[in-house]
């Protein structure tokens, strides 16, 4: 009879798998970061984008005048602000009251109706052009007319660090027509994100 042979891995063997698992994960984390933070970066445009689309949707469908402006809490417009990462709200007027870009009010004597309210976006730093109140007319165009605005999104590790924008997790830029119309691209290596 003979003895049942044992298979399996050796020390050598085991110490080359360990060594080539260590090297793909060395390679393998800090990119898995960085798709992480794009994440971050396009969710938060892709917030901004959908609700751009739904003010315009709403303006022209209720045949009135629809606004955003940049909210840390929902009930009120954050004064003389540019920073739409604490987040925004999107609101309308009643019959009479509607007055372009005037900041939203709570007081239901004012008019106002908020339709939506979007929340802080994670490790996302908003920025828009300009400190106006966004507001879309009946057509579907930014009034004053003429106007155009331009949103920029970096990455922001947190509320006190520095936004960045690199190559390997580049920011977002909307820019806002007259007309009303959004592009959305990348923000160009090295450029601004304020």
């Amino acid at each position: 009879m003979q003895p049942s042979r044992q298979h399996g891995f050796n020390i050598i063997e085991l110490m080359i798998t360990v060594f080539v698992m260590a090297i793909l994960a060395a390679i393998a984390v800090p990119n898995f970061r960085n798709v992480i933070q794009r994440g971050d970066v396009s969710a938060a445009s892709n917030a901004l984008l959908a609700d751009l689309a739904y003010a315009r949707g709403e303006a022209v469908t209720r045949g009135t005048v629809v606004s955003i402006c940049p909210s840390t809490d929902g009930q009120s417009c954050v004064d003389s602000s540019a920073a739409y990462g604490s987040g925004w709200i999107v609101y309308t007027y009643t019959a009479g009251k509607a007055v372009a870009n005037t900041k939203y009010s709570s007081v239901a004597s004012d008019g106002n109706l908020l339709l939506r309210y979007t929340t802080a976006r994670p490790n996302a730093s908003v920025t828009a052009s300009s400190t106006s109140v966004l507001s879309v007319g009946q057509q579907g165009q930014l009034l004053p007319a003429g106007t155009t605005l331009t949103f920029t999104t970096c990455f922001q590790q947190n509320a006190s660090s520095t936004p960045v924008n690199t190559m390997a997790v580049p920011g977002a830029v909307l820019n806002v027509s007259a007309t009303g119309s959004v592009v959305n691209k990348s923000l160009a290596s090295g450029g601004s994100c304020t």
